[in-house]
């Protein structure tokens, strides 16, 4: 929350006032309505993309496209994304004030004095793509645990212990921001500073048009943007900003590509050291059946339609032959004509979750209940339970496939038997 003299940036055409807010914080919205009240700008700016405009005006949000949750990694970026906004409702609940009372607020305010509103965030699905491209595996996985133990309200530092109003305090929030910065510095450069370059973009356009602009952003935006606002050359250039970031390197993808690689080659040494087309036959067959009731068996444990589970279950052996497939996408493409999923599935999940006396068992089944929840679920599960009887097979069921597989001696003798006579086969070829 801005306080002591007003933060102004001026120049000839227009002004911009920063007033940064906590999102959960009731004299923050008091704030920024008397900011906007004894300034009566032409523009009040929130911190809102359209999508989360539309949400506070009482329309309905731009719907999910259930297609888009089976394409890469888009619904581990949604689950993400779920995940943070949980934890800023359950603030908002532990604080008694609507998240993003501030905004509205600001939105409120700018009706009654006959103000434009202007949305000056970037779209939150684009920053999330961005965020969640440029981090790490490891990262991730730290992200997604850390996110997890602040929904069950384990580890960290409880929300009550803070003042609400040290929340609104610059010095606490920069400090909240430089520890989260240590914990994942991609993350931090993503949703705050490059959010600081766009929100300056936009509000420095507005104030070089001749519009005066109260600007109603985050505490943790404030002095950043305010850098920007006051060195304009700095700002990198805006469609730098509102590119897709390009995936970095994919360790799971790598491991699809070795396992794929070891697959092809396992079968053909395993042909050119003799082996007969029933042995051949055997091996592929009991492949196909160990990848398939894996998949099959987990997706149901998902809550997945029979039609949806045996779909992933037949298709679940071709992960092994292109990593570029999955059989949780196949599975969950057939699981959309018998599940509806929709945008209002975030506010359910969000619901059930508010219920802390229910078992983790009824917790769970309670949100595979929402169509949204389970797709994901169900993509995810058949996925892994390929993934597992593919590491699985070498172990559990090769060696039951006969003498030459009784054991890694074995099994490595055959290898080298096949290398020997397709080395064999090149060199008369050669010659």
């Amino acid at each position: 929350m801005s306080n002591g003299s007003p933060k102004t940036d001026t120049i000839e055409q227009g002004s911009v006032r920063v007033v940064g807010t906590a999102h959960v914080s009731e004299e923050s919205a008091a704030e920024v309505e008397s900011v906007i009240e004894a300034e009566q700008p032409d523009v009040v700016a929130v911190e809102l993309d359209e999508n989360r405009y539309r949400q506070f005006k009482g329309e309905d949000p731009e719907d999910i496209d259930p297609k888009e949750l089976l394409r890469g990694s888009a619904a581990y970026q949604f689950l993400a994304y779920w995940l943070l906004s949980y934890v800023q409702k359950r603030l908002g609940d532990q604080f008694d004030v609507e998240p993003g009372a501030d905004m509205r607020a600001g939105i409120e305010a700018a009706e009654r004095i006959g103000a434009d509103v202007a949305l000056v965030d970037r779209d939150i699905q684009l920053t999330i793509q961005r965020f969640w491209a440029g981090i790490g595996l490891r990262e991730k996985l730290g992200l997604l645990w850390e996110l997890t133990l602040a929904i069950a309200g384990v580890g960290g530092q409880e929300a009550e212990e803070f003042e609400l109003e040290e929340l609104t305090d610059n010095d606490v929030v920069t400090a909240m921001i430089e520890e989260f910065r240590q914990f994942s510095p991609t993350a931090a450069e993503t949703l705050i500073d490059e959010r600081d370059a766009y929100i300056a973009h936009n509000l420095h356009d507005l104030r070089a048009a001749g519009l005066d602009v109260v600007a109603v952003v985050g505490a943790g935006h404030e002095a950043g943007i305010l850098e920007y606002l006051d060195s304009p050359e700095t700002l990198p250039p805006k469609d730098s900003l509102e590119q897709r970031q390009s995936k970095r390197f994919s360790l799971r993808k790598a491991f699809g590509y070795v396992l794929t690689l070891g697959f092809l080659l396992f079968f053909a040494l395993l042909a050119l050291s003799g082996a007969d087309q029933p042995t051949l036959l055997a091996v592929f067959g009991a492949w196909f059946l160990f990848n398939g009731i894996f998949a099959f068996t987990l997706a149901k444990l998902a809550g997945a339609h029979w039609t949806s589970a045996g779909v992933g279950g037949l298709v679940a052996w071709l992960t092994s032959i292109n990593p570029l497939l999955a059989p949780g996408w196949f599975a969950g493409y057939v699981e959309l004509r018998h599940t509806t999923v929709n945008v209002s599935d975030i506010g359910r999940l969000n619901e059930i979750l508010d219920d802390e006396e229910s078992p983790i068992r009824d917790l769970v089944s309670n949100m595979l209940d929402v169509g949204l929840f389970r797709l994901i679920v169900i993509v995810a599960l058949t996925n892994v339970g390929s993934m597992i009887a593919s590491v699985l097979f070498p172990f559990l069921v090769l060696p039951h496939m006969g003498e030459e597989f009784e054991s890694v001696g074995a099994i490595s003798n055959a290898m080298l038997a096949g290398a020997r006579n397709g080395a064999d086969i090149l060199i008369q070829a050669l010659l």
